[in-house]
């Protein structure tokens, strides 16, 4: 849809929206369709949009963080230092993006906080490659560090059930799944915005 010339939020949320109407269409032909969708429709309400609100404290803190560090001088800092040091990586940055991510994810840094400030310092500075191409490997990135940080709820909620360490699901069980995960992604999105 971007390719049609919408703007990026506009086809996000055109996208959900088809993918919502096909679902229900597809459905249809089912016998329990109405009382199906009362129920899903119920349960949306209650399990999805107001268990919902405890997160919105979250990402309007990670707004006003952003904003703040925005025209830091920090920022401004970094966006001097990174810039000119990871330009001559071009579409290398594809495969450095994600990996930082995860690697601060590592240190327990929350990937919403490191994508929205390394997306931040980069699309500031002189990188060479596409912004599209940007957010789809901050998008990566955030991926895998849910997939591989033994601070993830999901990851500890799994090692709690198979009573293995955190590191060992995060690392050994999820690792190689994320490699590839990585090395085709970063195929994918040079391909798709090259």
């Amino acid at each position: 849809m971007i390719h049609l010339g919408l703007e990026s939020m506009t086809a996000v949320t055109v996208a959900g929206l088809m993918v919502i109407v096909i679902w229900l269409v597809a459905f249809k032909k089912r016998p329990a369709y109405p009382q199906a969708l009362q129920e899903g429709w119920q349960s949306y309400i209650r399990q999805g949009i107001l268990s919902g609100a405890k997160l919105a404290p979250f990402f309007i803190a990670i707004g006003y963080f952003s904003n703040a560090f925005d025209g830091s001088p920090v920022a401004l800092a970094l966006s001097k230092v990174v810039g000119p040091n990871l330009s001559h990586l071009s579409w290398g940055l594809l495969f450095v993006i994600p990996v930082v991510i995860v690697l601060l994810a590592l240190l327990g840094i929350h990937p919403l906080v490191s994508i929205t400030l390394l997306g931040q310092v980069l699309l500031t500075s002189q990188v060479t490659i596409p912004t599209l191409a940007i957010a789809l490997a901050l998008n990566v990135g955030g991926a895998l560090s849910y997939l591989v940080s033994p601070f993830e709820g999901a990851i500890v909620l799994i090692s709690d059930l198979a009573d293995v360490p955190p590191t060992t699901v995060a690392i050994k069980y999820n690792g190689w799944f994320g490699l590839w995960f990585l090395l085709l992604s970063t195929v994918v999105i040079y391909f798709f915005t090259n």
